[in-house]
């Protein structure tokens, strides 16, 4: 789906400290959003484990768990052609991510119980699209979930 077809202007804007203690209310709030949005239960609770891993990435890799940092979301809405998407934009500084595009069997990961290394690939079997993009000194994380009606 095109970008162009979400609002320029956010439906909701929050800034949140880098604190792993407020990954349940940053949860809560995308399950929220998502299903506000026409998504069922399940699929907002998969919404909602990408953007808890997508934040767990940032406050683990970019700010090396310093609480002194902020986390900027911001949720956009879309009714197009019969479907409901939701995007999802966080924006951060810090070190911008790295990424692999290699691909993950995350089911001898899951077998060998590996951790780390699989948030993304979550991000991205559960999105419809998951984007990293740095400029200067800001790094933004663009989620995308479309509804299937």
């Amino acid at each position: 789906m095109e970008k162009s077809k979400f609002p320029k202007k956010p439906e909701l804007k929050i800034s949140i400290p880098a604190k792993t203690e407020l990954l349940k209310m940053i949860v809560d709030l995308t399950k929220h959003m998502a299903t506000i949005n026409d998504f069922d239960k399940k699929e907002a609770q998969k919404i909602a484990l990408a953007v808890d891993e997508a934040i767990t990435n940032i406050i683990k890799h970019s700010y090396n768990y310093d609480e002194k940092f902020d986390i900027k979301m911001e949720f956009y809405t879309s009714h197009n052609d019969n479907k409901k998407g939701l995007k999802i934009l966080l924006i951060f500084a810090g070190t911008p991510p790295v990424l692999k595009n290699a691909a993950i069997d995350l089911n001898r990961m899951i077998k060998e119980k590996r951790k780390g290394g699989i948030g993304v690939e979550i991000m991205k079997r559960i999105m419809d699209s998951v984007e990293y993009k740095t400029t200067k000194d800001k790094n933004y994380c663009e989620m995308v979930k479309w509804t299937d009606q």
